[in-house]
Order: structure tokens, then sequence, then C-alpha cells
């Protein structure tokens, strides 16, 4: 099965609309950190502290369950509706009950997460919004796996719109300074989620099922831990650095750690064109398909560590975009942690290997180690080093990981990987990002330096050209697509 012009079409509807809404972030980002301080931002950043752990918790990774078993109840109507139906109500019911749970311990969560209880009612606005996030993600596994791919991307730039848009409102019009951007966040996942509701459900037979919906749990618990693992990446680095250091220092790290996020989230919609090609092939031809999901992995890491490699090479000049100086402290975070973020690949990617076998559980001893060390890690660096020792603690915390995953992953599920094409782009990768902090540190701003980064990325280029992601085909199919976007005459 080859990567079509419509897998290659359904890459630009994934990710085109994620540009659209990243550029609308990088409008609002400058505003927003001249109308609020650093401390502010450090108060957004750990208001997400308790909801993102429970909502996993909760939600029994649901979404993630979905998108493994969409496939086997693809072909079966009655069961697919019963399916859809049954994981719906899940989550809809636990959010309602769990909601209540926490208006009515709010004030004792914000006295255990940030040591004062007058962010309460904040972390309830945020456990609603998160929750619904969650539900969110649902619906968008499921468009994803329907390579429904103009849909997703609408209901992906009506929610980020929303919340960046309303979020900027409500701190500039209202003064309603942290809780705008919270409220934003509440207003977009709510907006979106009622519209996918309906959208979703306007056809679908109410049909219940406790065995489907069982099965779809049994696997999502198995993969709850590896939420925790983003939960400790995300959260216990902040939580130290508030302890030890100031909200102002999280809200700097925060920072840094929005822009190296948006890295992520163009991955994850590259990921999102890719993966239905990747289980397709695995679950037709099994163990005779890992050859050619080897060749796809180069593709999909081409296409994902691109924007990687922009972010390291002009992380100073996005950041003397987006923030006045107090915030500039954050060019070096996002330059190591977007080089991090880059071996999330293997994650993404491993992650059928563990579905196609059923062997989720092993992702529960890896993370639990990987939770571990990051743990230790930013415990022995942050009192010694202090935002530096957070940085490197996630660099420890991805790279452990993401190899792990992926060992392990291979012996469930051995794929060919296309080793010599995959080191040649991280070489790339590793050489700019050290290139760029030394050139920086050492104050070498002159055109010298943009040769220098010039020079990476034609090293890009030629890795793949060498590495066949970049032919002639491959190019003369790239260009058929983006015509096709155009209006008949003008493609002419």
């Amino acid at each position: 099965m080859a990567l079509t012009d419509r897998h290659i079409k359904n890459i630009f509807i994934y990710v085109m609309p994620k540009f659209f809404t990243y550029g609308v972030h990088l409008i609002v980002l400058p505003i927003l950190t001249r109308l609020l301080s650093p401390r502010e931002f450090g108060v957004i950043a750990l208001m997400w502290l308790f909801p993102s752990m429970a909502v996993s918790v909760l939600s029994c990774a649901l979404p993630a369950a979905a998108q493994r078993y969409y496939f086997e109840y693809k072909n079966d109507n009655e069961k697919f509706a019963a399916f859809v139906f049954s994981l719906q109500i899940f989550l809809y019911a636990t959010m309602v009950i769990s909601s209540i749970g926490v208006y009515f311990s709010k004030d004792v969560i914000s006295n255990l997460t940030l040591g004062e209880s007058s962010f309460g009612f904040a972390i309830f606005v945020t456990f609603i919004a998160g929750y619904l996030g969650k539900i969110n993600n649902f619906y968008f596994n499921l468009y994803q796996n329907m390579e429904k791919a103009t849909t997703h991307s609408i209901f992906t730039v009506m929610q980020s719109f929303i919340i960046a848009v309303g979020g900027l409102i409500l701190v500039w019009c209202f003064k309603m300074s942290y809780m705008g951007v919270l409220y934003g966040s509440l207003l977009g996942s709510g907006i979106v989620c009622l519209a996918m509701m309906v959208h979703f459900n306007r056809k679908l037979k109410c049909s219940f099922s406790a065995k489907i919906l069982w099965d779809n749990m049994k696997y999502g618990l198995q993969v709850v831990p590896k939420a925790f693992t983003g939960f400790v990446t995300k959260f216990f680095d902040k939580y130290m650095l508030n302890n030890m250091l100031s909200l102002s220092i999280v809200g700097i790290y925060n920072i840094g750690q929005i822009v190296s996020n948006g890295i992520f989230f163009l991955m994850s919609k590259v990921w999102a064109a890719f993966q239905p090609v990747y289980y397709s092939e695995v679950f037709k031809k099994g163990n005779q398909a890992c050859e050619y999901v080897g060749s796809l992995f180069t593709k999909f890491a081409y296409i994902s560590l691109a924007p990687v490699l922009f972010v390291i090479l002009f992380a100073q000049e996005i950041v003397y975009l987006l923030a006045p100086v107090s915030y500039h402290a954050a060019i070096d975070i996002i330059i190591v942690l977007s080089a991090a973020v880059s071996m999330q690949i293997f994650g993404m990617y491993c992650g059928v290997q563990y579905a196609y076998s059923k062997k989720a559980y092993w992702i529960f001893p890896i993370t639990i180690v990987g939770t571990l060390v990051n743990v230790v890690a930013n415990i022995i660096l942050i009192p010694r080093i202090g935002l530096l020792g957070a940085v490197i603690a996630s660099v420890i915390f991805y790279f452990f990981v993401n190899v792990l995953l992926a060992l392990v992953g291979q012996r469930v599920y051995r794929i060919r990987y296309e080793w010599k094409s995959i080191i040649a782009l991280y070489v790339v990768i590793i050489l700019s990002t050290i290139s760029v902090l030394y050139l920086k540190h050492i104050r070498f701003n002159s055109i010298g330096f943009y040769l220098v980064k010039m020079g990476f990325i034609v090293s890009f280029f030629y890795v793949g050209i060498k590495s066949g992601v970049m032919n002639k085909q491959s190019i003369m199919k790239v260009k058929g697509v983006l015509f096709s976007f155009l209006p008949k005459g003008k493609a002419a």
C-alpha cells in the first residue's frame, strides 16, 4: 500500500490548519505577554496540574482506546454504533459526576497543588475545560481514523481560534487577567464539543454495549500510565520551580514549553495522516508489513522533523517577536526542548506496535521507570542549577522513555527502520542545536550566523534526497496536491 495522493493531501489538510491556528497563537501571544506578567503565566501553567492527571484517569484513556478498536468495528454497523455511543455515554457521565466532586473539593486541591486555596475556582474551570478537551480528542481520533481530514481540520481550527481569540478578548477587554485565558479554554472546548457531538450523532443509532465499553476500558487503562508520564513531564518540573524559585520562573519556562509544544502538535497532525495508512497496512499484512512501515517511518520522520529544525534555528527571532525582554530567557529553553521533543516521533510510531499485538501493558513498566527517572533528575538538578536543571531533566526523560518504548516495541512487532537515514536526520538536529546555542552565547550575530543556519537547512534537504524522501516523484505528487487546493482556473 503506497502513500497515495489522497494520503499526501490529508497531510496538508491536517497540517495547514495547524499552521493557521499556530499563527493565530503567535499573533495573540505577543499581546498576552504584554498584558500578563511572567507570574500570571506561571499561574496559568500550574492551573492544569490537577486537571491534566485527573481527566486522564477518570476518562480511562478511552480516546486512545478508540483509535485501536475503531479498526475492529468499522465494518460492522451494529458494533460500530454501540462502540461510539457507549464510549460517549461513559465520557459525559464521568465528566458530570467528577465535576461535582471537584467543585466541592476545589479549595483543598488548590491548597495541595499551589500552596494556597485562592485558586480553587480557577482549578474547577480548568478541570471542566480539560475534560471537554479530552472528549474532543475522542471525536478527533474517530475523524482521523475515518480519514475525514477536512472535518477534523475544521473543528481543530474552530477550537484553537476560539480559545486563542476568546482568551485574548477576555484578558484585554474585560480585564480578567489569567482567568480570561482559562475561560477562553472553556469556551473553545465547550463550543466545539457541542458541535462535534451534534455532527457525529446526527445519524448514529443509540445502542449501548457494556462488553464493548469494558473492552475499551481495559485497553485504555493500560495506556493511562503513559498519560501519567506526560503529566510528570508537563507539571512536576513546574511544581518544583514554583516551590524552589518563583511563579515568574514558571511563567518563563511555560513560554518556552508553549513554543516547543507547538512543534509536538504539528508532528501529531502529520501523524494523523500517516496513522491510518500504518494501521491498515499492519492489520492487513501483519509481520509482512514490517519493511513498508519502516520506509513509511522515514517519510514521517522527515516531514515531522522539518518544523523542529526551523524552530531550533530561529528560536531567538521567534521570541524577540513574541515577547518583551522579561521573557527572553525562554530562548535557550525553546531550542533544547525542541530538540528533545523530536524524539516523540518514536513514541507516536511504536504505539501501533503495542496496539496491534495487544501488549499495551508493556507501556506501564516503561512509563513507571521513565517517571522515576524524570522525578529524580528534577530533584537533583533543579536545586543545583535552577531553570536549566528542569530543561536537562526533560531532555533525559524524552530520550529515555522514547528509546525504551521503541526497543520494547521492536520485541512485540518488528519494524525494519531505515537507520542510516534516521541517524543522518538526527545528526543534523543535534549539530544545529549545539551550534545555535554556542554561537548565540558568544554573541555571533553577524551574517555568518545566518549562513550557518542556511547550511543546516541545505544539509536537511540533502538527507531528504539521499534517503529517497525528496525525489522527483514525491515533489511532483506534492506539487499536484498543492495545485488541487487552487480553483481549477488558477491550477490550469
